[in-house]
């Protein structure tokens, strides 16, 4: 009896072993499932973001999320096609879940803060572009650092904040590839946060390597006429037009320093009467440009710049004077610095801006 009854229960204990090894085993195909499934929808809403439909692509992509929700490629990937759909919205709650679990992280910052910029916070999305910058890459930051950083750099740029620009320049410097390339786009970017002196430094450092580099030669004649350097200006935009003469922008160049040369105000030598025709001269392109950004914007033209234009007509139009003094100059160069101003606040000055009068100005206001 006793070993009937003890095979009876060795019996049953097999028997449940044997269910509870089916049961894993059906729930492991189960989750294998569910996981292969997940990816096949992730694929698709992927395949459906790069070719440019993200609005299909968000119901694939929600579906994989919501068989791994866990999972932060198709998570991020979740959030890309809602911020370029402008849902803007579910895809800051994604985020926070996100970035709750993975703080440090360097791409699910990276996100962060294309999501911030996207919807106009732009102090957000500094923060976690510097999050990014600094934060957790498989195999480590350096891959990511500069291209992080140089992001960051063109929102800026585009932006017009170049105090900040120049301070993400001046890190970007400090650990940039010596790449012929990124070195070059580093120069032209110093020259758009108003800071030539590093530009030339880059362009002068390239030439050591190879003075036959006419880009170089080039970028640096335009950092020398910001500066207001002209003799060097010509010498490296010389020595570009030299190696290139049917290049249209060297010759361009050359052509704006010399006009850059005729107008300058400020250069030694100048007779009093000289200086005046030249701040006259001045104040008549700066009205002019005025004048035009006015009538591309009507509301600007009541209030100051609307003063601005007149006194500046006036001005024109007055009679010279018999004795022309270094102050009447100053004087008129003070107009055409207040009117310049009012054009940049108005209509803003195009990115890139390198005409005589942009250049003269600078160098007057600095």
């Amino acid at each position: 009896m006793t070993s009937r009854l003890t095979g009876l229960v060795v019996s049953v204990v097999f028997v449940i072993l044997g269910l509870g090894a089916l049961d894993r085993f059906l729930a492991s195909v189960e989750s294998a499932e569910l996981r292969r499934s997940a990816q096949r929808s992730y694929l698709a809403g992927s395949s459906l973001l790069a070719q440019g439909k993200a609005a299909q692509a968000v119901d694939r992509l929600e579906d994989a999320h919501a068989a791994e929700r866990e999972n932060r490629e198709y998570e991020l990937t979740l959030i890309t096609a809602l911020m370029t759909t402008g849902k803007t919205a579910a895809a800051d709650t994604l985020m926070n879940e996100l970035l709750d679990r993975e703080p440090n992280d360097g791409q699910s910052n990276l996100i962060a803060a294309r999501l911030k910029a996207k919807e106009g916070n732009i102090a957000e999305a500094e923060s976690y572009y510097h999050r990014a910058i600094y934060g957790e890459w498989p195999g480590g930051p350096d891959g990511h650092r500069s291209a992080v950083r140089m992001e960051l750099i063109e929102l800026l740029k585009k932006r017009g904040q170049k105090q900040e620009l120049l301070a993400e320049l001046i890190s970007l410097d400090a650990e940039a590839s010596p790449d012929p390339r990124i070195q070059k786009r580093l120069a032209q970017l110093f020259l758009s946060a108003d800071s030539p002196s590093r530009a030339a430094d880059i362009y002068q450092a390239m030439l050591k390597k190879d003075p036959k580099d006419i880009a170089a030669s080039e970028g640096l004649g335009l950092a020398k006429l910001e500066e207001g350097e002209y003799p060097a200006a010509h010498t490296a935009f010389l020595a570009a037009f030299l190696r290139d003469p049917g290049n249209a922008s060297i010759r361009s160049h050359l052509q704006e320093l010399n006009t850059v040369v005729d107008l300058d105000p400020t250069l030694r030598k100048l007779t009093s009467r000289e200086k005046y025709s030249r701040s006259m001269r001045i104040l008549e392109m700066a009205r002019a440009g005025l004048d035009q950004c006015v009538a591309s914007h009507p509301s600007g033209g009541s209030g100051e710049a609307g003063r601005l234009l007149t006194a500046a007509a006036a001005t024109v139009a007055s009679k010279a004077p018999a004795h022309a003094t270094n102050e009447l100059a100053e004087g008129v160069l003070g107009i055409a610095e207040a009117v310049w101003r009012a054009q940049d606040q108005t209509c803003g000055t195009p990115a890139g801006d390198e005409s005589a009068l942009t250049l003269i100005m600078k160098k007057v206001a600095s």
